[in-house]
């Protein structure tokens, strides 16, 4: 009932869009048509995304990167339809040093970056011994088999295999000269030779690179980064340290500025990131336990941050989804919503004779470089009607990247090539003319993977039963912090190609069947809910609300043990205009298998403008699920109409330790 609901609202809001789309068509035909991007317009774009600085979640060069995008694309012909908010906790490092206090060579050692997200000192810092830790195991890596459920298993265990290392290191160091002291401890990071590309055959069912074969690729070197493993502190802290070094195998050209893990949790020590040349230089140190000083500063802070929805119609009641996100360090990460942006300004200036049969839903969400956000899962649950009609979806991740690699006694450096780029697509019908279109645009150095361990943010949709592409490249520089963003690693050219290849994935969408779009692939799951809104060719637009619309959500502090024995969830509620405001909310477990539960669920009625208290009855499945487990995402959707469109906010907190 609650989906058809939804479903005939969804409606409402499109019609808006579509009302004042025949405006912007006219307008358009009268321009012509927006050409797709060449090199030199695509790297002014990415270079304005740039100059907004790293655009770590919920930070204010984010928001004025995302607000930069809602512009574009309204300015595009597209209507933005939702701008649901997510509450987090940003943070971003300010300064971080390490200095030996004593031993033969005292003063400051060269630190490469920090564990993002790791314990702030404060400026004063803390001081205690160095001692040597040891070194982390490395995955149980075939690396040069074609065994895909070997490497699947190796990965899998991996980070329960580096919890207990780090158990055993920490067991292995007394407790007395532990407490108190800055750990130096040896990460396999980025993972030691031999990693080559053939890592990957196993997960492979296709390559295109002009001039190249398979076979080529078995000794190209894959040492990465942005892999974010091994640096939990949790620990180090129960046993008293003061604060961790870790050592990566990586100069320090290379690791300068690595943001990463960019989605793991706080970590309460604070924890530093040093090359392996400063590495020997701290083990030596350590032998004597000298005294050291390590100081990290952070702005951390409460805030929010939007996932924005757009639609351009089309002329039936079926849409494509375009999916990126955006957050990001750098050019490469996340220069998606730039290419967005100038897909939506040629298929919105299309004349009604060309333009596309389906909608086009650009859905750019936030979360990525952050802890604990849904993505987009998110939008899955938050635009259900929109997913239901959607034929198809293509996720699109990181432009025009080039290749460096990082080799002992050769240094930091380009190869030459483009970096390898993953294309996962559902294996239905929509394989081969991926395949097709790759050959045709003759896009280099691609490796088709099995959609079963897909990376980036595009597998929830295989999850849901859309048929999708996802792509990304994975550079070492990929959440690297510099000065210039890496503008100096921009293959615009590749970029450009990149997008042409894309508008032309969206052209070959639109002219295939759902039947074909969908037969074929055993990991895309049917769909729970049949049916999907209408989007009609043209509508009027409904009349502009006279009051300007907010509608904000927030749910109270409270654990788990809290929300069984009261069994209500509460918040406030704050809107600019009276209605009725449907509030539902969801739970899931985070860690392991996730299942996503009703949690609760009601209407609340508000008489007036202002801000009200709500306490929403828990469901029995609810309260069972949080008897399951110690940490928990709650999402919290309020949706409600406004000025003929459906209205929709969102809120999440993570709950528990």
């Amino acid at each position: 009932m609650l989906g058809h609901a939804a479903a005939g609202a969804s409606g409402l809001a499109l019609a808006g869009a579509l009302g004042s789309r025949g405006a912007r068509a006219a307008g358009s035909a009268a321009r012509g048509v927006v050409p797709l991007p060449g090199p030199a317009a695509l790297r002014a774009d990415i270079q304005r995304m740039v100059d907004f600085g790293p655009r770590l979640t919920g930070t204010p060069a984010h928001a004025r990167f995302v607000a930069w995008m809602e512009r574009e694309l309204e300015a595009a012909g597209a209507t933005v339809i939702a701008r649901d908010e997510h509450e987090l906790t940003s943070w971003e490092a300010t300064g971080r040093t390490l200095e030996l206090l004593g031993g033969p060579s005292p003063g400051p050692v060269r630190v490469a970056t920090q564990v993002t997200r790791s314990q702030e000192t404060g400026p004063a810092g803390v001081t205690g011994p160095l001692v040597y830790g040891g070194a982390l195991p490395l995955p149980s890596l075939n690396t040069l088999g074609t065994d895909l459920q070997g490497l699947l298993s190796a990965l899998d265990r991996y980070p329960a295999d580096l919890l207990s290392a780090l158990a055993a290191l920490v067991a292995q160091i007394p407790r007395m000269s532990m407490r108190g002291a800055i750990v130096v401890v040896d990460l396999p990071l980025p993972l030691p030779l031999p990693l080559p590309e053939s890592t990957f055959l196993p997960l492979l069912n296709g390559f295109h690179w002009s001039g190249h074969t398979v076979a080529d690729i078995a000794l190209r070197d894959y040492k990465r980064l942005w892999i974010p493993l091994g640096t939990s502190t949790g620990v180090f802290k129960q046993a008293g340290a003061a604060g961790v070094v870790f050592v990566f195998d990586a100069s320090y050209e290379a690791l300068e500025g690595n943001d990463s893990p960019f989605l793991g949790p706080f970590e309460p020590l604070p924890a530093l990131c040093v090359d392996r040349d400063t590495g020997r230089r701290l083990r030596d140190a350590a032998v004597s336990a000298t005294p050291a000083r390590l100081t990290l500063t952070a702005n951390r802070r409460k805030t929010t941050s939007p996932s924005i929805v757009a639609v351009l119609p089309g002329t039936t009641d079926e849409a494509t989804i375009l999916n990126t996100h955006t957050d990001g360090q750098n050019f490469a990460e996340e220069n998606g919503g730039v290419a967005m942006v100038h897909l939506a300004r040629h298929f919105g200036s299309l004349p009604r004779s060309q333009r596309l049969r389906r909608s086009l839903v650009f859905s750019a969400v936030t979360g990525h470089m952050a802890s604990g956000l849904p993505q987009t899962e998110g939008f899955i649950e938050d635009h259900p009607e929109l997913v239901r009609c959607a034929a198809a979806a293509i996720t699109m991740e990181h432009f025009g990247c080039t290749e460096w690699v990082d080799v002992v006694g050769r240094g930091y450096r380009p190869t030459g090539d483009p970096e390898m780029l993953g294309v996962w697509v559902s294996d239905t019908g929509l394989r081969a003319p991926t395949v097709a279109s790759v050959q045709e645009h003759d896009i280099p150095h691609v490796a088709f993977v099995r959609p079963g361990l897909q990376f980036g943010i595009g597998g929830a949709f295989q999850a849901a039963g859309v048929p999708q592409i996802g792509f990304l490249a994975g550079p070492n520089y990929l959440v690297s912090i510099t000065e210039n963003g890496h503008m100096d690693k921009l293959d615009a050219d590749l970029a450009a190609r990149q997008v042409r290849w894309t508008a032309d994935m969206v052209r070959r969408i639109d002219g295939m069947s759902l039947a074909e779009l969908r037969t074929g692939d055993p990991l895309l799951r049917p769909r729970q809910t049949a049916g999907c809104p209408s989007f009609p060719a043209r509508r009027p637009p409904a009349p502009a609300p006279a009051t300007r619309f907010s509608l904000r959500l927030s749910l109270d502090r409270t654990d788990a043990r809290t929300l069984r024995r009261t069994g209500r969830l509460r918040g406030r509620l704050r809107t600019s205009v009276p209605g009725r405001v449907r509030l539902r909310a969801t739970i899931e477990r985070l860690g392991g298998h996730r299942v996503r539960r009703r949690l609760a669920e009601d209407v609340v009625r508000v008489g007036r403008p202002g801000s009200r208290r709500f306490a929403l009855r828990l469901t029995a499945r609810g309260r069972r699920e949080l008897a399951t487990g110690r940490r928990f995402r709650v999402t919290l959707t309020g949706r409600t109409h406004h000025g003929g469109k459906l209205r929709r906010r969102a809120v999440r907190r993570v709950i528990g330790r």
